[in-house]
């Protein structure tokens, strides 16, 4: 018997679906093709690592729920050798694995096609001591043809033992430093609470906390733009000044002088003339954007959508698994293999079946845009559209599948053309400019109504300029100074957000780390950047406003506290280079993990000699005075103001242990929490 061991029961089921008949449903698995193939699952991993307290010595005191207290004397923790456990609400399962294990003559690893896909199921085969043949399906699409053609080839299981040494490597590290560092700067801390570090959360989170301390101390700069109009044109040319070494302009190139900004109006009224010193007139083309990675998609549902970046993964996983109308989501990649061309006239029926025959009818699937790249193809394809469904998408899922069916459509269309148009004026002894950007054919741009997201912020001018040629002289109909102010960075939205995870050379200074970071990098990977952001908000580290996301107290103190390499993209996009080379058999895992092990323990060493004092401090230990309250609600007792990680002041009764929000202005005792201790 051939034994299929999905990620997930949807994942199984679609397998099971395309596997010969009979199909007969299981406890926890699905017979097909008269039992000679049986189809189980995982419910995503089912295994954990065995928490700190597993390697510490039982003569650790514990604390009243009986776990074992942190202490320095403990630090760090370095497991000799590493033990996983099942998880409480896996057990039934993973015994039904067992059992299918010993019947099974072979097994088919039908785990995600990715890094943790691999890991998870090949980690219960080691634990349950499977040793027999083992093969791998990759499941890129859940469409028939996908399966089928996936099932027809099947590989070798040990050809993915790099992918799973990364991934096991990568949940080694996260729990060393997880573990490890939370601990040691939590007892570092000379506030209240646990300070929660993570390879990939902590330079996150310092990411939100330097735009937020950005633009919260940033100045608005006063600068002026002289203009002036002219005969034929009817538009208003901007001076050109940036980075011109004259009186009143700052060193950033802005006119920060009104004087000199109205001396030259009047200078430009007073000639009375301008001649045009350069005439620039072409027609352009935009080719189609790229397909959807998850990180553009996650940024565009942003943006239109409103959506955060969990929901649009949510959203694109229901789409593949439930739907089967959208390819495997969780990728880095937006381009297609060449070979996959030949299938575009297939899906683009089936999309014309599924409603979309409108925008099919224009589409010219013989057409071969910049999206086929085989040589760009990483581990998994962009996301596009099957060309089929299971079922009727609606609601904000359809919202999204048109977003990814219009990108796959767009490859098919001609590209959009414009005229764009420059002209430079002589007046006044400075350069004036003007700019127009004209629709020749909309082209692809005719999918999303027709409108050009690119015009020019620095213009004023209509888009639409006259045909003029150089030497031309025209004479000046009106002239202004234009005031303005630089704007401060905007806050981070879930899409900013994931954009700048996705490039975080951007925000390197370091020329040498930033070219290479450029070419390979991130934080985090395309599946576990919405899972951090989620983090940090239940952590209370950040939180939304609106589409905003904005640190908190806690959170900035905390980005502050911590030593630059824990905080510093640079170094968690170091360690996913490293992953990568695992993947790719460059280095071992072994020696990736003996690099973490060195980190920590340099790390916790550090932590012992930092002072850092995130939340209220505490009453004992020399921290600073706690502000006294009203009398305590429950016994009359003195309460002392304390802060939640979100800055909110509640009270705490230092007698009975009581708990109360304040009320009327702090004077009095309001409503009251369970007794909590501080």
């Amino acid at each position: 018997m051939k034994l299929f061991i999905a990620e997930k029961p949807s994942l199984g089921k679609s397998i099971a679906q395309y596997l010969p008949g009979p199909h007969k449903a299981g406890s926890g698995f699905m017979e097909c093709d008269g039992g000679r193939q049986k189809v189980t699952w995982c419910f995503g991993h089912v295994f954990e690592q065995e928490p700190p307290d597993y390697y510490t010595p039982d003569s650790v005191p514990r604390t009243p729920k009986g776990r074992k207290k942190w202490r320095w004397e403990d630090l760090p923790i370095l497991p000799d050798q590493w033990k996983i456990h099942p998880k409480p609400d896996a057990k039934a399962q993973i015994q039904v694995i067992r059992g299918l294990l010993k019947q099974a003559d072979s097994v088919v690893n039908a785990g995600d096609p990715d890094r943790e896909g691999q890991l998870l199921v090949d980690e219960v085969l080691e634990e349950l001591g499977w040793k027999g043949s083992t093969q791998r399906i990759w499941l890129a699409a859940l469409d028939e043809q996908s399966v089928k053609k996936a099932l027809a080839n099947l590989k070798d299981n040990a050809d993915y033992k790099n992918l799973k040494d990364s991934a096991l490597a990568r949940s080694r590290a996260d729990w060393l430093m997880g573990m490890n560092l939370t601990r040691a700067f939590s007892l570092a801390n000379k506030g209240s609470g646990v300070l929660s570090v993570g390879r990939v959360q902590t330079p996150t989170l310092r990411l939100v906390a330097d735009r937020d301390n950005a633009i919260e101390n940033f100045k608005p700069k006063d600068f002026f733009v002289p203009r002036i109009q002219t005969e034929k044109t009817g538009v208003l040319f901007w001076s050109s000044w940036l980075q011109r070494d004259v009186d009143g302009v700052d060193a950033e190139g802005y006119l920060v002088s009104k004087k000199v900004a109205d001396a030259l109006a009047d200078r430009a009224k007073q000639d009375g003339v301008a001649i045009v010193a350069d005439y620039e007139s072409a027609e352009k083309k935009q080719a189609a954007p790229l397909g959807f990675s998850l990180s553009e998609l996650q940024k565009v549902c942003s943006a239109k959508l409103g959506l955060s970046a969990q929901e649009v993964l949510d959203v694109a996983q229901e789409l593949y698994e439930t739907y089967k109308c959208a390819t495997y989501p969780r990728t880095d990649c937006r381009y297609l293999p060449e070979e996959q061309h030949s299938q575009a006239g297939q899906v683009l029926g089936g999309l014309a079946e599924l409603g979309f025959s409108n925008a099919v009818q224009n589409a010219d699937p013989s057409q071969k845009s910049g999206i086929w790249n085989t040589a760009k193809v990483t581990a998994h394809h962009a996301i596009i559209p099957t060309g089929a469904m299971t079922g009727t998408v609606s609601g904000v899922a359809k919202k999204v599948f048109i977003l990814i069916v219009g990108r796959y459509l767009a490859q098919f269309y001609p590209p959009y053309i414009y005229r764009a148009t420059k002209i430079t004026l002589d007046a006044a002894s400075e350069k004036w400019v003007a700019k127009g950007k004209v629709p020749v054919s909309w082209g692809w741009k005719v999918l999303e109504g027709k409108k050009d997201d690119e015009e020019d912020a620095e213009s004023d001018s209509p888009v639409d300029l006259p045909v003029l040629k150089k030497g031309d002289v025209l004479t000046i109909t009106a002239v202004d100074v234009q005031s303005k102010q630089t704007k401060p960075p905007a806050r981070f939205t879930d899409g900013s957000l994931i954009e700048a995870m996705s490039n975080i050379h951007k925000f390197v200074e370091d020329p040498a780390a930033k070219a290479k970071l450029k070419e390979t990098s991130g934080i985090g990977t395309e599946a576990t950047r919405a899972s951090i952001i989620e983090t940090l908000l239940k952590r209370e580290f950040i939180v939304r406003k609106g589409k905003q996301i904005i640190s908190t107290p806690s959170g900035r103190a905390l980005a502050t506290a911590l030593p630059d390499v824990l905080t510093n993209p640079v170094t968690t996009a170091r360690w996913e280079d490293a992953l990568g080379a695992i993947a790719e058999g460059k280095i071992t895992a072994d020696v990736f993990e003996q690099k973490q092990r060195d980190f920590v323990t340099k790390l916790v060493g550090v932590a012992k000699g930092f002072h850092i004092q995130v939340g209220e401090a505490r009453a004992a230990g020399g921290g600073k005075p706690r502000k006294a309250g009203p009398k305590c609600g429950a016994c009359g007792k003195p309460t002392i103001f304390l802060k939640t990680k979100t800055g909110k002041d509640w009270l705490k009764c230092e007698s009975c242990g009581a708990a109360f929000w304040p009320a009327k202005g702090g004077k009095s005792c309001g409503t009251q929490w369970e007794k909590r201790a501080s």
